[in-house]
């Protein structure tokens, strides 16, 4: 009647007794475990160290490989750019594109570098930069060129446009173009040169036309300096910068000249009156007084020509 007693207590051994036989073999794997652990790190460590020091080598030796290449690329910049668009060293890249200065090539780089390497990126746009600029300078310069041919051409040139054009090209850059525009330049100096001198000539040679009422020459001499005068004013309304000759200047020079070359026949006239005149005194004076009466000499002077109203005129009677 007792005998569960005994069975209870036995199954509690054996089911007491599996745990303590489980545990060392716990154990057991434990120490596998932590024996395993150093040698495991030795050989793990070793491994590593030796990839490293084989990837540092395959690295020294591409640096070294892409770094004589650099040094053979010489002018060749699409070479140039090839190279630092494959290159991944930062410093092999730069140099490779100091060598770079073509627009063509050095478009090809910044998209490829702007995430990648940004010292290149910022030296390439700089560069791309500066290219379009003076291309701007170029293509403002050539403008100015044009429209300096433009007023070379012109008929009529004003020293306005002459400064309007020298203040354009002032701010202009173009070196390239500018020995063609120093050459024209030169040559609308030369032109308005050209023009003040000859409205200066205008201004005195109608100077000179306006005193000769009053110069006192005699009919010869007088039609001797209109017909000089006439052939400069000829030469003046032909010469290239005619067209720059005040009109007024021009206008009043005619009618200046056609007045006085009007009068050629009135000073003929006169200088003929006062001749006959100044003939008649010296035969009278050359007469006895006895012999002259003052109605003869009243009569003979009233038939002579009639005395002109100048000053001459005015001195003989």
């Amino acid at each position: 009647m007792f005998e569960f007693l005994f069975k209870r207590q036995g199954g509690k051994s054996a089911a007491s007794g599996a745990k303590p036989e489980a545990r060392p073999a716990a154990k057991a794997s434990a120490a596998a475990v932590g024996s395993a652990k150093p040698g495991s790190g030795k050989s793990g460590n070793a491994a590593p160290a030796h990839d490293a020091h084989a990837a540092r080598a395959a690295l020294a030796d591409a640096r070294e490989r892409q770094t004589e290449r650099l040094k053979q690329l010489g002018a060749d910049e699409a070479a140039a750019v090839e190279f630092l668009l494959q290159s991944e060293f930062s410093e092999l890249r730069l140099a490779a594109a100091e060598l770079v200065h073509g627009r063509e090539h050095l478009e090809r780089v910044p998209t490829a570098m702007r995430n990648v390497d940004r010292r290149v990126a910022k030296l390439v746009q700089g560069r791309l930069d500066a290219i379009r600029h003076h291309d701007a300078e170029l293509r403002r310069g050539q403008e100015a060129l044009d429209q300096a041919r433009t007023l070379l051409a012109d008929t009529l040139l004003t020293p306005n446009h002459v400064a309007e054009l020298d203040r354009k090209w002032s701010v202009i850059r173009a070196p390239e173009l500018a020995p063609e525009f120093d050459a024209v330049r030169a040559q609308l100096g030369h032109r308005l040169e050209s023009q003040v001198a000859l409205q200066r000539a205008m201004i005195d040679r109608l100077a000179v036309l306006r005193q000769l009422d009053t110069s006192g020459l005699d009919a010869a001499a007088l039609a001797a300096r209109l017909d000089a005068l006439q052939q400069e004013q000829a030469a003046a309304l032909v010469d290239p910068g005619h067209a720059s000759l005040p009109r007024a200047l021009v206008a009043e020079f005619a009618t200046e000249h056609a007045r006085l070359t009007a009068s050629l026949a009135t000073i003929e006239q006169d200088q003929a009156a006062l001749a006959a005149r100044e003939a008649a005194l010296a035969a009278w004076e050359a007469q006895p007084p006895a012999e002259l009466t003052h109605d003869t000499l009243r009569k003979e002077w009233q038939r002579l020509p009639a005395l002109p109203s100048n000053a001459a005129g005015r001195a003989l009677q």
